[in-house]
Order: C-alpha cells, then sequence, then structure tokens
C-alpha cells in the first residue's frame, strides 16, 4: 500500500510538471514543498493542488490543446489533465465528430473535448452544473460546441435513476447541485437521435453506478456506432464481470485497470475503470 502511493504520488508530480503551464508548474511546486508536511500527514497531494483553487491554472492536454480554468473548477483538474484517468490505454480523444459526456459535473471534460474540434453533448444530472459548464465553456471560447443536457443519464428502458448513488434520497438531497427534483432520464439513442449522431468518437461514462442502467437493455445496437468508451465503474452498483463480457461481445476491446493505472482483472475489487476501443472488423 505505502509503496503504491509513494508510486502514484511521484507520478503525479512529474505528470503535474509535463501537463501544466509553466507558471501553474511552478506555483504548484511551491505550494508542494511547503506543505509537505500536510501532504504526507494527509497521504495526497489536495493541499498543493489549493494554490490552484486560489488563483487558477492552465493545462496542455495530450490533444495539444491549452485548457484554462478559472479558480473555483481546479478541484478535479490534476485527475483529468495530469493523470488523464478517461484516457489511457489507447484511447485518444477526438479532433472532429461528436463526444458524449455523461456526469459532465463542471464541464472539464466536455471543455477538453471541444477544444480538440470535437463537438460535445455533456449530460449533467445535477441541474446547478448547467451554468457552470455554460461558464467554462464561454472562458475557453467553446459556447458553439457544447451542447447541456440536464437529464438522468439511463438505459432506453432501465431507469438511470433507479441505479447509482443518487439513487438513494437521501444521497440525491445532500447533492452540491441537485435541484429538489430529480430529471427525466435520457439514454444515448435519445441523444444520438435528438443531435443526429451517426458516430460517436468517444463515449466518457462517469455516473457514480447509473453506468450499470446504460448497458443494461438487451438491445444494444447503438453500440455499434460507438468507437471508444471510457468508463468509471462503481461496483457496489452491478456486476463488472457482466458488463466486460457484454462489451467484447459488441466488438470491443476492453483493458481494465485500478485507481493508479494498474492492469487488473474484472473480478479485481480494486477495478475502477474500463478503457473500450472497437477491434477492426
Amino acid at each position: 500500500m505505502e509503496a503504491r502511493m509513494a508510486r502514484r504520488a511521484v507520478g503525479d508530480v512529474v505528470s503535474v510538471c509535463r501537463s501544466t503551464s509553466p507558471s501553474t508548474a511552478t506555483r504548484w511546486l511551491a505550494a508542494l514543498m511547503v506543505s509537505l508536511p500536510e501532504c504526507a500527514e494527509s497521504r495526497s497531494l489536495r493541499p498543493a493542488d489549493r494554490t490552484w483553487a486560489r488563483s487558477g491554472a492552465s493545462f496542455r492536454t495530450s490533444t495539444g490543446a491549452v485548457v484554462s480554468l478559472p479558480a473555483a473548477y481546479t478541484s478535479g483538474a490534476r485527475e483529468m489533465y495530469c493523470r488523464k484517468v478517461y484516457l489511457r490505454s489507447g484511447l485518444t480523444m477526438p479532433s472532429t465528430g461528436w463526444v458524449i459526456d455523461l456526469g459532465a459535473n463542471q464541464g472539464l471534460f466536455a471543455v477538453w473535448a471541444a477544444l480538440s474540434g470535437a463537438q460535445v453533448v455533456a449530460v449533467e444530472a445535477q441541474q446547478g452544473f448547467a451554468a457552470e459548464i455554460e461558464r467554462l465553456a464561454a472562458h475557453n471560447g467553446v459556447m458553439k460546441q457544447i451542447h447541456v443536457e440536464i437529464a438522468m443519464a439511463g438505459g432506453v428502458t432501465a431507469s438511470g435513476a433507479t441505479v447509482g448513488v443518487v439513487a438513494d434520497e437521501q444521497r440525491w438531497s445532500a447533492t452540491s447541485h441537485g435541484a429538489p427534483t430529480r430529471p427525466p432520464d435520457v439514454s444515448v439513442p435519445d441523444l444520438m437521435s435528438t443531435y443526429q449522431i451517426d458516430r460517436i468518437g468517444l463515449l466518457k461514462v462517469d455516473i457514480e453506478g447509473g453506468e450499470f442502467a446504460i448497458f443494461a437493455d438487451s438491445d444494444l445496437h447503438w453500440l455499434a456506432r460507438v468507437n471508444q468508451l471510457a468508463l468509471e465503474l462503481h461496483l457496489d452498483y452491478g456486476d463488472a464481470v457482466s458488463l466486460v463480457e457484454k462489451l467484447g461481445h459488441h466488438g470491443f476491446a476492453v483493458a481494465l485497470q485500478d485507481n493508479d493505472g494498474n492492469r487488473v482483472a474484472a473480478t479485481s475489487p480494486r477495478l475502477e475503470y474500463a478503457y473500450c476501443t472497437r477491434l477492426q472488423s
């Protein structure tokens, strides 16, 4: 455990230096030096991240796009742009076509996709995030490329509102940006129809357990029009083994990793991410 955490910390320091602008990296490294005792005690680099939360940050992404984050948007930046948790195992950000972002939160991934050249449908269940996504898109000059949908992502017949963390009424009421009433469900085929999407270059799914509802239908013909999938898996809410088998049956090579980027089996309790690329026929 200690060795794994140390490797993760070293990797994160290196990735911050590689993925941020010089001024952003300099401020973060200075904060890291000052907060080393706190980082060691908390076993986290979040104390260093606080410097970005005061002054904002700029990131050079793997696609060459530069994402500018105001201070209020930096809490997940190191995971998103430095550790690249949604783009591992050969997945790439499309430079054209469509990206669907299920679980858009503040819009960090959606803005990255739009700056890289894609059109993006940003789906978020918590109504209060809509304005934050739009502000970040405007800040980065990509308002016309990001289409915000406030909805509960689910399957065609399996409701997303019944699966996952926010299916619990108490947890939904405790969300930071949720309204008293959940929004309606939307499925990936619904989105493809609404936006006349013939092919999805990348489907990113991070919806706190609701990912199992997305693939619960017996008819998943729409998956034939998806090139790549990035899934964050929440094992308390579904059967990862069955999901992986289903994705393989629909023509994907599936790579499974833990939070540190190590390969794991579908049966591993450390499984957190599935990266899926379409096999060539």
